[in-house]
């Protein structure tokens, strides 16, 4: 359909060129049902549509169009708000799942040999439970976050949880490190338990699988995805 909108972008094209209140209703409906499709929460389609309300002058149409001009600035506003949120998302995510190469490259690879540091002391940095892996993971983010914290305490309201890595109040990572006595069932309990708990926007689960628990994990990965959305 020509009234469909499929990226942001397209999104702020619409409402940069919108001449009428139809046009104005259609770009905003597009957007709504393209944010459906994207799984944007509840409170995203609120804030839309306050920005986009604007009350009609029956005796004035120059008003009424005046009106919607500056709601649809408002929106624009919003969609740029939403695309630097997503951009983030898409960063941190792209970040953690590069992790293993600053592994690889860290642990694995042969040191120079005219350096001090020998294959032997990194042959006994190995990872053992999730406390090693959070030690790394943080040495890892730190530099692109300097704001980030190490467990970090939160009153819910019902409990305190403490978040593994924080990054800032909308994002937090979680960290799973398989076991030998961890089944499968118990990490997938751990995760759900750990989805209700956090009141930031976004949850980044961290899963070293040391055990090799997870047979799918892009199966994995999207059934989490599609439950937090």
């Amino acid at each position: 359909m020509l009234s469909d909108i499929n990226s942001m972008s397209e999104a702020a094209e619409r409402f940069q060129t919108v001449s009428n209140q139809q046009e104005f209703q259609t770009a905003l409906y597009a957007l709504q049902n393209y944010m459906k499709r994207i799984g944007m929460p509840g409170e995203c389609f609120i804030e839309l549509e306050r920005r986009a309300y604007y009350q009609q002058n029956e005796y004035s149409d120059k008003d009424t169009k005046d009106r919607m001009r500056e709601a649809a600035k408002r929106v624009l506003e919003y969609i740029g708000q939403l695309t630097n949120v997503k951009q983030k998302n898409s960063e941190v995510a792209e970040i953690l799942e590069n992790f293993y190469l600053f592994l690889e490259n860290f642990l694995e690879r042969p040191p120079h040999r005219k350096g001090t540091i020998k294959q032997e002391q990194l042959a006994c940095m190995k990872i053992g439970n999730e406390y090693d892996v959070q030690h790394f993971l943080y040495a890892y983010l730190k530099p692109l976050y300097p704001l980030s914290r190490l467990e970090v305490s939160e009153d819910t309201g019902y409990g305190t949880v403490r978040t593994d890595i924080l990054i800032d109040s909308e994002n937090v990572i979680e960290i799973k490190c398989t076991r030998v006595s961890m089944s499968r069932k118990k990490l997938v309990e751990e995760i759900e338990a750990d989805i209700v708990h956090y009141s930031a926007s976004n949850i980044y689960f961290f899963i070293y699988d040391k055990e090799k628990l997870i047979d799918n994990p892009q199966v994995f990965k999207n059934h989490y995805e599609n439950i937090v959305k």
